[in-house]
Formats: C-alpha cells, sequence, structure tokens
C-alpha cells in the first residue's frame, strides 16, 4: 500500500505565499522584453485602428504628423471621433472625459462589445492573463481596449466591432 504524503496547512500557506510573492516581483520588477512588446503593440495598435475606421469610411487624419500621440482622429461625413488603445487598467477614462465636450460620446469597445464605461474588471483581468501567459513562454492575441469620443452624430454602435482584429 501506498502512503500518501500530507502538507500541514501552514507549509501550504507559506508556498502560496511564495508563489504569490514570485509572481508579484516578476510584474512589479518588469522585464525589459515586455516593454519591448509593449511599445511594439502600442503603435501596431494604432495601425489597426486607423486601418478598421478607414475600411468603415472614415477619413483619418494625423496619424502620420503625430507619431507620439496614442490619438487617432477620424472623420466621415458629420461624424468626428478621437479612438485610442485604452490602458486596460482604466488609466485613460479620465483623459477621455477630459476631450468629451457638451454631447459628445464617450464609449469604449471591447470583445466586440460597446460598453458606456470601461469594463475595468474584464479587461484588467484579461490584461494580466495575457501578461502572465507571456512570462509562461506562451504569446496570447491581445483585445485592445478602445477609447472613443464622438460628436452626437456618430451612430458608433451599429458598426462592425467584431470585425476589429486582435494584435498578435
Amino acid at each position: 500500500m501506498g502512503h500518501g504524503v500530507a502538507a500541514s496547512p501552514g507549509l501550504r500557506a507559506s508556498f502560496v505565499l511564495l508563489l504569490v510573492a514570485s509572481v508579484g516581483a516578476k510584474f512589479a520588477i518588469g522585464n525589459p522584453s515586455l516593454r519591448v512588446v509593449e511599445t511594439t503593440m502600442e503603435k501596431s495598435a494604432k495601425a489597426e485602428i486607423a486601418t478598421f475606421l478607414n475600411r468603415q469610411g472614415f477619413r483619418v487624419d494625423n496619424i502620420q504628423d503625430q507619431t507620439d500621440s496614442p490619438f487617432v482622429l477620424a472623420i466621415a461625413g458629420s461624424c468626428h471621433l478621437i479612438a485610442m488603445a485604452a490602458a486596460p487598467q482604466g488609466w485613460h477614462r479620465g483623459l477621455l472625459q477630459q476631450l468629451a465636450k457638451g454631447q459628445d460620446q464617450q464609449l469604449f469597445v471591447y470583445g466586440a462589445a460597446v460598453y458606456r464605461d470601461q469594463p475595468i474588471w474584464l479587461t484588467w483581468t484579461d490584461h494580466y492573463w495575457s501578461v502572465l501567459n507571456r512570462y509562461a513562454g506562451r504569446n496570447l492575441p491581445t483585445r485592445l481596449v478602445l477609447g472613443i469620443v464622438a460628436s452626437p452624430t456618430c451612430n458608433l454602435r451599429d458598426m462592425p466591432w467584431g470585425e476589429f482584429p486582435e494584435l498578435p
């Protein structure tokens, strides 16, 4: 008969704390190769936003003139909008609120769904799951959080957001 090895509750708790501290330290210290990936993703995100809006009939302005700007400006008839890849942690919500004037719409698009306010728990969890997988050597596609401020004449809820690509 085999004898099972049982760990004490204290040993189990110590192991869990050690695991959490180890993973937390990796997030806090950061990984230089992940920073390069994030910078490349920011540039790719801006290009993907512009490409998507062009396919929907928008004319994209100032994307080459302001390479440091995270914003994509687009116009289609009387619809004017500013779009950006928003931080999954919700850091850009205040910035987008400041950009909205009067009757402007502010919305977030994530996973082909349109939200009035950013679903931070959903975007945050998905983002850190992706980061954790990168540390483990698995490269999952990244779903962008789009933050958009648009004039009241824009009908953005009916756009085919499901066609917006994920980044590799």
